[in-house]
């Protein structure tokens, strides 16, 4: 792939996704994209109402709970997000499931 950092990139799953890692990576991606900003925001709202705090030890102890995956790409779904590095290095270990444009 040759991806300039700092460009759009078109992304559109051609295939569907055998391993957990790839569907994660993919999920992380597609949440990314500008069209995802309420499934994000609704995320961390999630993630902060799971929250809960006791007492450990005389300090207080957060136990955070795992972080819901809102965004799940299906075949032929398709986002554009910035090609930034930690982006390019994502796109290449999913490269067999999508399409970059």
């Amino acid at each position: 792939m040759d991806i300039t950092p700092g460009s759009m990139v078109s992304v559109t799953v051609k295939r569907s996704v055998v391993s957990e890692k790839a569907a994660k990576t993919l999920s992380r991606l597609f949440a990314k994209d500008a069209a995802n900003k309420p499934l994000r925001r609704k995320r961390k709202k999630l993630l902060a109402d799971g929250l809960d705090e006791r007492r450990r030890g005389g300090r207080l102890w957060e136990v955070r709970p795992k972080a819901p995956r809102l965004i799940q790409p299906k075949t032929g779904d398709a986002c554009k997000i910035l090609a930034t590095t930690d982006v390019i290095g994502d796109l290449k270990s999913v490269a067999r499931y999508v399409d970059v444009k």
